[in-house]
């Protein structure tokens, strides 16, 4: 899938608000580049001190809907949908496109568009602040993301083609 790698090719992930936080059994990660960090109970008990709403979980209905304003802003947005996959707490993104735009500025779309569309059930933060991001680096990779790791998500899933 040569078409790809052409252009820019970006891995997303927008997590839930209120998922993620420093108590996760798993480990968090934050914006400091540093890879995964060890559970902090301390830390995650501050963060949800400082919460202003409940945490956000991702329903199927709601799943469905951030699969289908993706697909809808493709053409408007113009770039191209490779592959999404969903769970309670996070929704990945596969996506490819032609102009300069930095991914920031598409990540950002991106994530205006899924939080309009949310809209629908409430008005409030549907997200983390930032969300992830990863350079799709060659083939290899984005067959991985396709193949593997985009299908072992429990929730809802569209894949190209």
């Amino acid at each position: 899938m040569s078409y790809a790698l052409i252009m820019p090719c970006y891995f997303f992930t927008f997590h839930a608000y209120g998922t993620w936080l420093p108590d996760r059994s798993r480990g968090y990660v934050r914006r400091d580049k540093q890879g995964i960090h060890k559970q902090d109970i301390a830390l995650g008990q501050t963060y949800k001190k400082q919460m202003t709403q409940p945490v956000v979980r991702f329903d199927h209905d709601m799943q469905q809907l951030m699969i289908d304003a993706l697909q809808a802003s493709t053409d408007k947005q113009s770039f191209r949908l490779h592959g999404v996959a969903t769970d309670l707490t996070h929704i990945h993104v596969l996506i490819s496109w032609s102009d300069n735009r930095t991914w920031e500025q598409l990540r950002y779309a991106l994530k205006r568009s899924l939080s309009y569309k949310l809209r629908q059930h409430a008005h409030q933060h549907w997200f983390a602040r930032a969300g992830s991001r990863k350079r799709v680096k060659d083939h290899e990779h984005f067959d991985h993301l396709i193949a593997n790791y985009l299908r072992k998500h429990k929730g809802a899933q569209w894949l190209e083609s």
